[in-house]
């Protein structure tokens, strides 16, 4: 072999690894346009409504009951909106490996059954425009202790889970929330347990990112794919484990199992007189 030949192959090679680089920076800009466009399509659809029913609330020609019904979803599209805003402010920070101690957030330790009474109350509103009940069944959890989580993060994953079971749920069914102790392990499992819409044939593959079933695009058009995503991320810092399964009868479960204290010492501990992190 030449000595000219050697150099002019890793011009080459070179030249090659710049085309990928290039068509992966394309693939790149491509998704971040994707990426905003569905932001900016995701946020204006509820802000819009909200709109729309003030504008209603400010003729003063509505009933008592319809403007019962309206401030309703107001409240349903506001609870949207804030929940959207919350995931597209954390998609930068999952989308890098962080750990927990890179994250600004306290672990603190919480009990799960009234955080998860709370969601469904939050998200209950928009069941009902489905005639879907989201019940916490709170005696599965009495020997539940708390969790050391971060509790904003946490609760954000498992709100991503509820919405998740009420957009693709079949009207007139019920969203049940149990939790399941096992002290062995030393592990608390919260399992979402609807009915609707069918799991894809590999059942993760709802955790990736953007992804989005056939069933999905149909059932509700709108949306990023990044829900369920986010809430794997949070559930792998807290070095938990999040599942999906789905019955012959067709119930879909996600489970998500967390760790009791396996997260002490691995992050700062909210001092308890702290309120401003809860």
């Amino acid at each position: 072999m030449s000595s000219v030949d050697d150099p002019e192959r890793r011009v080459l090679e070179l030249e090659r690894k710049c085309e990928n680089l290039t068509r992966q920076l394309e693939k790149v800009k491509a998704e971040q346009v994707t990426y905003l466009q569905n932001v900016s399509h995701q946020l204006v659809a509820p802000l819009n409504a909200i709109k729309w029913h003030i504008e209603n609330l400010t003729e003063a020609r509505l009933s008592v009951d319809r403007a019962k019904k309206v401030l309703r979803s107001i409240y349903s599209q506001s609870t949207i909106a804030v929940h959207l805003a919350k995931n597209f402010a954390l998609m930068s920070n999952l989308e890098e490996d962080h750990a927990l101690t890179a994250l600004k957030e306290p672990l603190q330790s919480v009990p799960l059954c009234p955080l998860l009474i709370n969601l469904a109350d939050d998200f209950q509103p928009l069941g009902w425009d489905k005639s879907i009940q989201i019940g916490v069944d709170s005696t599965t959890f009495e020997k539940a202790p708390p969790v050391l989580v971060m509790k904003p993060l946490i609760s954000q994953a498992f709100s991503n889970i509820i919405e998740n079971a009420v957009k693709y749920s079949d009207s007139d069914s019920e969203i049940r929330i149990t939790g399941i102790h096992d002290s062995s392990a030393g592990t608390v499992t919260v399992e979402v347990t609807n009915r609707g819409i069918p799991l894809p044939k590999n059942f993760a593959d709802v955790f990736e990112r953007g992804f989005r079933s056939p069933e999905a695009k149909n059932k509700y058009p709108a949306g990023t794919g990044f829900g369920l995503y986010i809430a794997r991320r949070i559930v792998e810092l807290h070095e938990g484990k999040i599942t999906a399964n789905m019955t012959k009868h067709g119930f879909v479960t996600f489970a998500v199992t967390l760790s009791v204290k396996g997260l002490e010492g691995k992050a700062r501990v909210r001092d308890p007189k702290d309120r401003t992190a809860s």
